[in-house]
């Protein structure tokens, strides 16, 4: 039986960079906070739907070694959180 991908809601704190960008530094799960290591890609998801939410996508690596997805509905939707499961 396949997995399923739950997103978490969780907590992420940003900081704007030169251009007014939000970027993530730490995520908050489950009360445990770990510092953003790494971004791997950033992305602006958008989709041919009318009536679809604009998304803010990141790829990221944090302080433990997890890769994770990082994604909230644009402007200012809460962010959710999916863990990426090493091969």
């Amino acid at each position: 039986m396949p997995r399923q991908r739950v997103p978490l809601v969780a907590t992420v704190s940003c900081r704007a960079d030169s251009r007014g960008e939000q970027r993530p530094l730490a995520v908050t799960v489950g009360g445990r906070r770990l510092r953003v290591a790494g971004i791997l890609e950033h992305a602006i998801v958008t989709t041919a739907d009318p009536g679809e939410p604009v998304r803010d996508r990141f790829t990221i690596e944090l302080e433990d070694g997890a890769l994770v997805i990082l994604e909230r509905r644009l402007p200012a939707g809460e962010w959710r959180v999916w863990r990426i499961d090493p091969a």
